[in-house]
């Protein structure tokens, strides 16, 4: 019995984790917010394209512009293979000129387990670096290229018979594992939404029975209205229960009466369903559905964001709680996200030096990638927030204060230095005209109208100062 039993499980568990592998791959293929996470991250990480140096040496612009077009689509399904498998299953193939690029293995052309690593030599390891557990891919389509071909770089450390055998459904081994039931959950709450939707908007009719006496053993002869009932005499059908004749009943006499009320009087055209007798039309019963989607919703979308490692205020709809966040959260979302997105970048190099290695032969080829998040400004609290987290210095956020306010702010400035140089002369004066502790001497009332002229910059100004003046000269 515990044999059977035990069977009986380990079928289910291939039945869970065979509809895994193809949640997952509609995930990580389609799914609309999986699709800006990847989007968000491969922005960031590849913003300033693909550089490399040989030998500590830029490369030629020729081999620059060929690692952006050829390279640049490898890279960015290794971040997509990162989050899907938790490594990245690669191979060397040819393009139309015959060069040799790196490409990855599409989804759907091969399965993945994870096992001890094999101390035979003779046997192919298809990692880089395994441990003591290793990935294994074996191609289940027809290719040009064997499962020795397959070359695996690790992203995450793998682990042993843990998701399929999960309580709750076994998966897959992937870092998606967590969300596919989540997501399987989603996707039936929305179908049955959508069900319960097109059963409440198409018309129906819908009968009850409600008879004014106790039916009889033979209900038949109650459920139509006859004009006759000798029609329905058992003596007739020797001595057995009939049907009557379609004649016997008056419903076309019915049907007629209600179609003559409305013909001449309304251009509408009726559509007359005939009940049977002790018939009622019953009012149609609505569905309504017990799942909670938009809560559904926020927790996948939290929990995808959580695994790629994007803060969810860049792929979620702000709400005015989010928008009321205060700086600390801010900055440390802008911490940990700069952070996922160093980790990725050194392992998109090591990847990228790998697959170099594998074509060329050579190990002096280096990478580089340097993650650039770009910078959205809609409101002065986005500014203050880049000056919190360092983004602005002092002088930048001077020079955008200026930028904004055109002349005002600078007029503004002059004027406090002036003031503020008045105020040091007028004390120095009261004190003798003596030079301060800096060696700077006092100015007087002259020296310091003739600096304000000269900090207004207007030549009809500095002509009325002349003007002035003149009269005591002349005198």
């Amino acid at each position: 019995m515990f044999q059977g039993m035990a069977q009986h499980r380990a079928g289910m568990r291939l039945r869970d984790m065979a509809e895994s592998k193809q949640l997952l791959w509609e995930l990580t293929s389609y799914e609309p917010t999986v699709m800006q996470c990847f989007g968000i991250v491969e922005s960031v990480c590849l913003s300033h394209g693909v550089h490399c140096k040989i030998d500590s040496t830029p490369v030629t612009e020729e081999f620059n512009r060929f690692l952006q077009q050829r390279w640049a689509p490898f890279l960015r399904d290794c971040i997509r293979c990162f989050f899907t498998y938790g490594f990245v299953p690669w191979t060397v193939s040819k393009d139309s000129s015959g060069e040799e690029i790196p490409e990855v293995l599409p989804s759907g052309i091969f399965d993945w387990w994870i096992e001890p690593t094999a101390k035979d030599p003779k046997s192919y390891v298809q990692e880089t670096n395994p441990g003591l557990l290793s990935y294994r891919v074996r191609l289940t389509s027809p290719m040009s290229i064997k499962d020795s071909d397959v070359h695996i770089y690790k992203f995450r450390s793998p682990t042993m018979q843990v998701s399929c055998n999960s309580f709750l459904s076994a998966t897959v081994p992937s870092p998606m594992c967590h969300v596919l039931t989540d997501y399987k959950h989603l996707r039936q709450a929305q179908l049955r939404r959508s069900y319960a939707d097109s059963w409440n908007t198409t018309a129906k009719l819908i009968c009850s029975f409600k008879p004014p006496y106790k039916v009889q053993e033979d209900p038949s002869s109650s459920l139509m209205d006859f004009a006759d009932e000798s029609y329905f005499d058992p003596s007739m059908n020797l001595m057995l229960p009939g049907i009557a004749p379609l004649q016997a009943t008056n419903m076309w006499t019915r049907d007629a009466q209600i179609r003559k009320q409305f013909t001449g009087v309304s251009v509408h055209e009726p559509d007359i369903f005939t009940l049977p007798k002790d018939h009622d039309v019953s009012a149609q019963p609505m569905l309504t559905p017990c799942e909670d989607i938009d809560f559904l919703m926020a927790k996948f979308q939290r929990d995808v964001c959580a695994i790629v490692g994007v803060p969810e205020e860049m792929v979620l709809t702000r709400t005015k709680a989010r928008m009321a966040d205060t700086v600390h959260r801010t900055l440390a979302a802008g911490k940990i996200f700069s952070s996922n997105m160093k980790q990725i970048c050194d392992h998109l190099k090591q990847v990228a030096a790998d697959a170099y290695r594998q074509i060329y032969s050579k190990q002096n080829a280096e990478f580089c990638f340097a993650p650039m998040p770009r910078l959205e400004v809609e409101k002065i609290d986005d500014l203050k927030v880049l000056y919190e987290i360092g983004a602005i210095t002092p002088d930048v956020s001077i020079q955008l204060t200026e930028l904004l306010m055109g002349d005002e702010i600078v007029m503004g400035r002059k004027r406090m230095q002036l003031e503020q140089e008045e105020r040091v002369a007028s004390s120095k004066r009261r004190a003798g005209g003596k030079t301060d502790e800096d060696g700077n001497t006092a100015l007087d009332s002259g020296g310091l109208r003739h600096l304000k002229t000269k900090l207004q910059g207007s030549p009809k100004g500095a002509k009325g100062e002349k003007e002035k003046k003149a009269p005591p000269e002349n005198s």
